[in-house]
């Protein structure tokens, strides 16, 4: 056995290198998959807010739901720590929560007004409120910096009691507190009075204070928050006021049972994220769900004795969002993933053919001694697996090993696959060509009577495919939703819409393989008319395809060829879903806003277009709360300069329109046109009707003259797009008015983000600029930057990249095929006269056109695969992009063309390195092979 490896030496390294690169990436996938996923639920986690990334509960202490004595104990310090034990100990795998880091205690069921000499109030009208809690473990975890720790004790009678309390140094800096000063909690029957007895810092660095959630648990716990309250009518201001929070000695709880609405008893534990596994999402949700069942709950009450436990639903709504992201991507990548396989696999089978051709003489020779079938197929395999399983072995091993985990159950079996295929592939083709005796006067190129199995398979393969597309196209794979056929909604459970590309080339390569011979016999007519044997010889041999390009060899060339170049139409997709979405969202290259609405500075327009990068610019009026009469309120409303907004739009595609359609007619007293919104136009007759457009100190009658579903003004919602210039016109008192003033400007071209903002800064010297200016190639590079999705991506990207290799490699392996017949028939050919010229052309001629018909087959399936499979495959979940448009398949010219070129590159220069191999001294020693 070792000696029939040592007698082929190159071809049992090829052979283990190619066994060993595909187990690697076979087992490397799902592991590689796995860590996106886990690394995309931790990064949902972080970027949640603290109480949606923990477990949170609370039992309530108010009046109503006990005694006095008995809610006294509840919120005693040893009941509420035992409550905490309870918790965690009801807390089971996967869900597993940090140790140390928790926060539980007692507070204010909802904040009090606080009254205090030297308290701010940003609105006169509105006093702050004060969130007084009792949390456990204060002293430890902080350090006073000033005054001292609150003591337990509580002085005066019920309804005028004194507490002492601490707070944090934003909250006593913001809210004007020293120690020593008092304020007042209305809630109660007369009034509770606080007193500052101390200010503290967190212990540790401010790195491990930003992350701790002790000190996040509870929002106003270190710094104290600005409350926005809107306007309770139209046109009304909006109101704030401070929230802030004081902790009290944890013995000092029962005091706030005397407030209006009691205290309340809050749990909040943050979870391992180290060990928590993004496929784990589900099961954790579930279990928060079995915690909050009635059963689970009574048990839980009777080993808390606090009452009923309420569990907070941030958690699982975070877990639930992160699971139809992972749902709606998981059909693409195993969509990506099929693709790859089925090229991968095919090429380990192909990897087959040019030792059954090398050794067909030995095999048939073997079968006419007599050995039988299974011992030809045991000895074939004693000598495969010899190299495929360590190769195997060493292959998964080296994809294991950088892994920090992940299912490797996942891992071993896809590189288990890839070595029982290579190391059965040579067994099986064996048994299956030499079931029966050859003779060795045979030709295996002589074509044989079309088997009616094959028939019966190939149109199986055409029913499947044609199945396929249908399912794809009336459900859905990759479905924005995490729903649809293949989808989020049952993990990609249906797999017939994820096997539609690879099917689809199947039944490509099908027809290929029936329309390339009769193609070729009337190519080889035509060319019998013509002088010289070269180009009839040629032709001929391609006529019969296997002597050329085997059936096998051209099932995977196209497959291969189709799956790249299908891949690269799905991240050409991703690409142009995300530049049309950012596009939409900041209306052109660059938007600047004032702020607060405020106005332009004259001539900052022309500052602007000189600025790096810019190209065209145009201003505007931008009103959000447009009012159209009667028909919509909350209207988009842009005021704009109609002919540089009309050439913005021109050169951005969005929804373009002549200027002059927003010219103002020769009646000023009429309604003026407006471009609209599809649903505002429709409720005014698509223009046989018109209302009044009111704004700010502007109220003009318009009328839609214009349709659009989208324009650069309005990145959502409704939208009416007026021009300046007309309503000067119509209302001359505006001109030169703040009213038509412009305060936003966008901006074309490729903008120096950091030229405008420093443009804007010298505008708004005390303005945040960050905020304010918006790029689009920022806005783009915000879709793909989750850890989810730029993984998904990478994946996508190296399956298709994978793919194009392979395809690479099929057409070595067919090359490497047909070598032998090829050097024995020129070297029969030379003994005949043919020259060196004469039998390049030769070679040429009896395999590029194969190769170009599998080229442009495969150029043509993908290209097809764009109408056929495009409206059933949503690319929002792999593209990130926000909103209810889905992304669409794009036909890109790359890569709808480098694939299939690539291919005849490669064929056409190993034809030419073969034939020049061939070209030497003729051997006259002609073996088996027949011309």
């Amino acid at each position: 056995m070792w000696a029939r490896l040592r007698a082929a030496p190159g071809g049992t390294l090829a052979f283990g290198a190619l066994v060993l690169v595909t187990a690697w990436l076979a087992a490397a996938l799902p592991l590689t998959w796995d860590a996106s996923s886990d690394a995309g639920l931790r990064a949902a986690l972080e970027r949640a807010r603290p109480a949606d990334r923990m477990l949170s509960a609370t039992a309530s202490a108010a009046p109503d739901t006990g005694g006095t004595g008995q809610l006294r104990t509840r919120v005693s310090p040893r009941t509420v720590e035992r409550a905490d034990t309870a918790l965690r100990r009801a807390v089971r795998a996967p869900l597993r929560l940090a140790d140390g880091e928790g926060a539980y205690g007692v507070h204010t069921a909802t904040p009090a007004e606080a009254a205090g000499a030297g308290l701010p109030r940003p609105s006169p009208g509105l006093p702050p409120k004060a969130t007084v809690t009792a949390q456990a473990r204060l002293a430890e975890r902080s350090r006073i910096v000033r005054g001292r720790l609150p003591r337990p004790k509580v002085t005066g009678p019920q309804g005028r009691q004194h507490l002492e309390a601490a707070v944090s140094t934003a909250t006593a800096r913001r809210m004007r507190l020293a120690p020593g000063d008092g304020f007042r909690l209305r809630g109660v029957p007369d009034a509770m009075t606080v007193r500052v007895t101390g200010v503290f810092i967190p212990r540790g660095s401010a790195g491990q204070t930003a992350d701790s959630p002790f000190w996040h648990a509870e929002p106003t716990l270190l710094r104290p928050s600005l409350v926005t309250v809107p306007p309770t009518s139209p046109g009304g201001t909006k109101e704030t006021y401070w929230h802030f929070t004081a902790v009290i000695h944890p013995d000092a709880a029962s005091a706030l049972l005397t407030l209006r609405d009691g205290a309340e008893l809050y749990f909040h534990h943050p979870l391992d994220t180290s060990a928590l596994a993004g496929r784990q999402a589900g099961a954790v949700r579930r279990q928060m769900a079995e915690l909050s069942a009635s059963g689970a709950t009574a048990r839980l009450r009777t080993a808390a004795g606090v009452g009923r436990l309420t569990f907070g639903t941030g958690l699982p709504e975070t877990l639930a969002a992160y699971e139809r992201e992972s749902d709606a991507v998981q059909p693409l990548l195993l969509t990506a993933a099929v693709g790859l396989a089925t090229t991968a696999g095919t090429v380990l089978l192909l990897a087959a053919a040019p030792a059954a051709e090398r050794r067909r003489a030995e095999l048939a020779l073997l079968r006419a001694r007599g050995i039988s079938l299974p011992g030809l197929a045991g000895r074939l395999l004693a000598e495969t697996a010899l190299v495929a399983v360590p190769a195997g072995a060493a292959g998964a091993a080296a994809a294991l090993w950088p892994s920090d985990g992940g299912r490797t159950g996942w891992a071993l079996a896809a590189a288990g696959a890839v070595t029982v295929t290579a190391a059965l592939a040579l067994p099986l083709r064996a048994v299956v060509a030499h079931r029966r005796p050859v003779p060795p006067t045979a030709r295996p190129d002589a074509p044989g009577r079309r088997s009616r199995r094959r028939t019966v398979a190939e149109l199986t393969v055409c029913v499947l495919a044609a199945g396929a597309v249908a399912a794809l196209r009336q459900g859905g794979a990759g479905d924005g939703d995490g729903a649809g056929a293949g989808g989020g909604g049952n993990g990609g459970g249906d797999l017939l819409p994820v096997l539609a590309p690879v099917l689809s080339a199947l039944v490509a390569a099908v027809l290929l393989m029936r329309c390339c011979p009769p193609l070729l016999r009337l190519l080889t007519r035509l060319a019998a008319r013509s002088r010289g044997p070269v180009a009839f010889l040629g032709l001929a041999r391609a006529a019969r395809a296997p002597s050329a390009v085997p059936g096998p060899a051209l099932w995977a060339l196209l497959v291969a060829v189709t799956v790249a170049s299908f891949g690269g139409t799905v991240l050409a997709g991703v690409a142009d879903g995300r530049d049309a979405a950012a596009l939409g969202a900041v209306g052109a290259d660059a938007r600047l806003a004032t702020p607060g609405s405020a106005d332009l500075p004259p001539g900052f327009a022309r500052k602007a277009a000189r600025a790096a990068g810019v190209e065209q610019v145009t201003a505007y009026r931008a009103h959000d709360g447009g009012d159209l009469a009667g028909v919509a309120d909350a209207v988009t409303v842009a005021l704009v300069d109609a002919p540089g907004y009309a050439r913005l739009t021109r050169r951005n595609g969005q929804g373009d329109f002549p200027a002059a359609a927003l010219a103002p007619g020769k009646d000023t007293t009429g309604p003026l046109p407006a471009l609209m919104s599809p649903d505002l136009a429709r409720k005014l007759g698509n223009g046989s009707r018109y209302t009044d457009l009111v704004l700010p100190g502007l109220q003009i009658p318009v009328r839609p003259a214009l349709v659009r579903d989208a324009t650069p003004a309005a990145q959502q919602g409704p939208f009416v797009v007026v021009s300046r210039e007309a309503v000067a016109r119509a209302r001359p008192d505006t001109r030169g008015t703040a009213l038509l003033a412009p305060n936003t400007l966008l901006a074309g071209g490729r903008p120096d983000g950091t030229a405008l903002r420093r443009l804007l800064a010298e505008a708004f010297p005390q303005a945040d600029t960050t905020t304010l200016v918006t790029l689009r190639t920022t806005e783009r590079a915000r879709y793909g930057d989750t850890a989810l999705k730029s993984g998904a991506e990478r994946l996508y990207r190296l399956a298709a990249l994978s793919a194009a290799g392979y395809s690479a490699l099929a057409v070595v392996l067919c090359l490497l095929h047909t070598a032998p017949q090829r050097r024995a028939l020129l070297t029969r050919l030379r003994t005949l006269g043919l020259t060196r010229r004469q039998g390049t052309g030769l070679l040429l001629l009896e395999s590029l056109p194969l190769y170009a018909l599998t080229a442009a087959a495969g150029t043509v399936t993908s290209l097809a695969a764009v109408p056929l499979l495009g409206p059933g495959i949503d690319l929002r979940a792999l593209a990130g992009t926000p909103g209810p448009l889905p992304v669409r398949l794009t036909a890109d010219t790359a890569s709808l063309l480098l694939p299939p070129l690539a291919l005849l590159v490669l064929a056409g220069c190993g034809l030419l390195v073969q034939a020049r191999l061939t070209g030497g001294t003729a051997d006259l020693r002609t073996e088996t092979q027949e011309l």
